[in-house]
This record gives C-alpha cells, structure tokens and sequence, in this order.
C-alpha cells in the first residue's frame, strides 16, 4: 500500500507524543519564500508554552537530566537562531538550567539513544552565539563513547539501498553534508528515517541555500498537525504499535481468535515474513531490531504460527542480544523478550542454550543495580514486568526477586509511578507483570492486585501523559500506552472472577490506530 502523502487515513496510526527537542529542530526550519523568518512559528510557541519551571526543557514529571539538557539545548538554538528579544528571557532561563543538568549527569546510568552524537553537534552549533554554557560539558568519558560510537557505525557515508540506524540522527550532520543528500533517502511519508528532528534538519539546509523539498515539508507540516503545534520524535510507529499491543492482549489472556485480533495478527505475520525477514518500529525505515524481532516472534506462536527465528538469532553476540547490529550497549528489555522467544522451542539445544546464557547476563545486571534499568524505557517498572512474564517456570528465584521489587514500590494509593505520585502506565505494568506471577504460583497474596485494580477505577478518566519511553528525549506511543492500560484492566477483571464473556471483546478505543494498518 502505497502511503506517500495520504495522511488522513492513518492520521493517528503510530503516533508519538510531542516533544520539546524535536519540535526545536521543525521550528529551525526557515520559510521557503523568506529564509529569515521561521516556517512554522507554532513550533517556536510551542517552546515557549512549554519550559519548564527550572529554566529547561523535557518531560516535566520525572527527571531525567539527559533528555532534558538535550530537550533544552535544542531549545536554545531554535531561540537563538530567530533572536528575537522578546524570547531572551526563555534563552537565559534555559542557560541556567543547563547548568543544573550537567551537574547530574553522573548520577544517571544510561544516557537516551545517540546522545553521545547529538550533545557535541548542538554544542558546535551554538558556539558562535557565545553562550554561557558549562565549560567541558562534553567531557572526556563521552568524548570517548562518541568515538566508540562511530567506530561502530562508520564514516557516515550514505548507500540510499542500505538504511542504517544513524540516519536516525542524521542532524549531527554538518550542513555541507546534509546538502549532498537527495530526495532518494526520504521514505514514502517524505521523511527521513521517520525522523522528525533529521527531516528538519535536511529541510533547513536546503531551505538556507535556495532549495527545497515538498515531501519533507508536507511530512513536518502533517506531525506539527498531528502534534497540536509539537511534534514527536519520529512518526510513525506502526509496526512497534501493532506489536506491543497484541503482546498485551496476549498477556491479558485475550484469545489470538478474537474477531478483533485476529486481523492484526495476520498483517503482523505478512510485515514478519516480507524481506528483510523479522520486524522493525515502521515499515518506512526497514531496519530490523531484536526488540520488534522477538516480541512479534513470541506474539505469532500465540496465534499458532512458525515464524522463523532466523531473524532474531542474527542478533545474538556471545552472552546477550543486541537491540542493533551497531549497538553500542544491550538492552535488558530486548534480552527478556528474546528470552521469552526462546522458551518457545526449549526442546532446540542451541535455542536452550542461549536461553541459558541470556538468563545469566540478566541475573548479572539485576547483581550490578539490585533492579533492571532499561535503555529504552524510563521506569524500571516496565522491564521488570516483562522479566516475570519472561522468567516464571524457567528461573523463579530471579523471576521472586522481580515479583519482590514490584510489591515493595507499590504506593499505598495502590498504583506505581517513578514520577511524584503514581501513574496509570506504571500501574498497568505492574499489574500484568503481578498476574503472571500470580498464574506461576510466584504470587499468593493478592491484595497487591486488589489495591491496584481500586487505584486504575478511581483514575479510570485519566489519560496517561508521561513520557516515560526512551529515544533521543523521552516520548509516548500513545497507541501502545493505550493498549497497556486496557489490557491491564482485563486482566485485572479476569483474575479476580469479574463478569467476563466474549461480549468483552477488544473496544475500538484500544485499537483503532492499528486497526487501520
């Protein structure tokens, strides 16, 4: 099905929530008729609408000082670049903020994905505005990360036929560069990568110097759209969407036979099987991932299906599994949902002896931090939910440990939350990770269950707004926070012997985005 320029019919397919650092990026990009004016000034009011009150920008519930020193950076720039005085006050507040953020960025164990690219780019960028910036806040311990970093990914050199992973930061590009790039690496909804940041990027380079290209302008133009005047980090998700809710609803206890379900079951096996064979977060950017890879594999046995595990296994790196093949560090979520692929075909001996190794390296790093801290997900919450799933009947020591970390961060309003107070996706999380405890035998003692089933009926009217998933800044695939929160309520029901029948089938409101696929 051809996409390219259709918005409409998949406006709210795979969509992400906005956020500051990319939308800094869109508000950059110069008017095609007037270069000193800015093209979507509604991306600069955006910014402004949204700093925070220490001075920065990022998601304002939790702290997590690397997005939010690159949210505020980026931020700055854009400001900078239009330098109109009554926004000096945004700059100055954002400088000090900055300031506040490098002073943590030790205390934090992993930074988001290409923030050892990202940082020193925006840092040449505003050097000729002469900004009171922290001194050596590209420190030598990143400098030698970056340089790790592009010793895996290359010289940076583009074969429009290969996509590669760093095109998704393709902004750390020099202008120069970016100009030497066609309209041949834009996908077919006119962006690059799916990435709205280096889509932005091409855009203003080409704007800056007498160009222009109406399919990266139309595709900024629909996420600002999208986005209320903000954009999110890429669009869209659909394929890492359709994945992740199934996987719910598989974890709910929902049937792969569902009138509902059943559908999207079949289009997830055809993205599977269609070269390159496995799964990535879009099919605008076919490049595969073990995360994608693994969690579909696992949600196509559900439904009765073989799908080949080839294209998880060309992952595997002697203890664990790379998310990317140019990784720079594992994922503790990717392994957990390799293992959980891999006690599908025990009776395998290589895929029971990857399993095994893959269950040591876990147990290695819940040793090192006494919890699971993922590098795709903020609140350690989420992975540790899945690790239960992942682990009961196969090593329930490990999997008690997860069920002990859970109880013992319960709230007493009854729900979870790494933020202030609790929130419903963090509740939602443990929840399905608590039942599948509970279903192992790892789990007797279900008040847990009964104050958290009371704490999402209270809070039932509230939509979840947390940016709690990791990439270049924090973000919310809205349609999978949809379909956590949905599936934890049905599982909730269908534990603790609520009416249930096959009346309760799946509502439009979980999966009308990928119903539409």
């Amino acid at each position: 099905m051809k996409l390219k320029n259709n918005f409409n019919e998949f406006e709210h397919v795979g969509l992400i929530s906005p956020e500051a650092y990319s939308t800094a990026w869109v508000a950059m990009v110069p008017d095609v008729t007037n270069i000193d004016r800015p093209a979507w000034p509604q991306a600069l009011q955006y910014l402004r609408l949204h700093q925070l009150e220490d001075g920065g920008w990022g998601e304002p519930t939790v702290c997590f000082a690397h997005e939010r020193l690159i949210s505020t950076l980026a931020a700055i720039l854009a400001f900078s670049t239009w330098n109109e005085p009554a926004d000096a006050d945004y700059i100055s507040r954002g400088v000090e903020a900055v300031h506040q953020y490098a002073e943590r960025l030790a205390l934090e164990p992993e930074p988001p994905i290409g923030f050892e690219l990202l940082l020193p780019a925006l840092l040449s960028r505003l050097e000729s505005f002469s900004l009171n910036l922290p001194h050596k806040l590209w420190s030598d311990e990143l400098k030698q990360i970056t340089a790790k970093k592009m010793s895996l990914i290359g010289k940076l050199e583009i074969d429009y036929t290969q996509p590669r992973t760093w095109w998704f930061s393709m902004e750390i590009l020099p202008e120069e560069r970016l100009l030497e790039i066609d309209e041949r690496i834009l996908d077919q909804h006119g962006s690059i990568a799916t990435s709205t940041a280096t889509t932005a990027a091409y855009l203003r380079a080409l704007r800056r110097h007498g160009r222009d290209s109406a399919p990266a302008a139309a595709f900024l133009n629909h996420v600002l759209q999208l986005g209320h005047g903000g954009v999110g980090f890429c669009w869209p998700v659909e394929v890492f969407e359709l994945t992740w809710v199934l996987d719910n609803f598989r974890r709910a206890g929902f049937s792969s036979t569902d009138q509902e379900i059943a559908p999207l079951i079949k289009e997830l096996a055809h993205i599977y099987e269609t070269p390159p064979m496995g799964l990535s977060w879009s099919r605008a950017f076919p490049v595969n991932d073990s995360d994608n890879t693994a969690t579909g594999y696992t949600v196509l046995h559900w439904a009765g299906l073989k799908p080949s595990e080839k294209p998880l296994l060309k992952f595997w790196d002697s203890n664990y599994f790379f998310t990317y093949l140019d990784e720079r560090t594992p994922s503790v979520s990717a392994n957990v949902h390799a293992l959980t692929a891999l006690r599908h075909n025990l009776s395998s001996f290589e895929h029971k002896q990857l399993a095994i190794r893959v269950t040591e390296w876990l147990r290695e790093q819940l040793n090192l931090h006494n919890q699971f801290n993922d590098k795709w997900h903020f609140s350690p919450l989420y992975v540790t939910s899945r690790a239960i799933s992942a682990l009961a009947g196969w090593d329930d020591d490990l999997a008690r440990r997860c069920v002990e970390f859970i109880l013992a961060r319960q709230d007493s309003s009854g729900g979870w939350g790494s933020g202030q107070r609790p929130g419903i996706e963090e509740t939602s999380f443990a929840v399905l990770g608590l039942i599948a405890a509970a279903q192992a035998g790892l789990l007797t003692d279900t008040t847990s269950l009964k104050s958290a089933n009371e704490f999402l009926s209270k809070n039932s009217a509230h939509r979840p707004s947390t940016r709690l998933w990791i990439g270049k800044t924090l973000y919310q695939p809205v349609g999978v926070t949809m379909g956590t929160v949905f599936a934890a309520q049905v599982a909730l029901a269908r534990h603790q012997a609520y009416h249930w029948s096959r009346s309760y089938s799946v509502p439009r409101l979980a999966v009308h985005q990928t119903a539409q696929l």
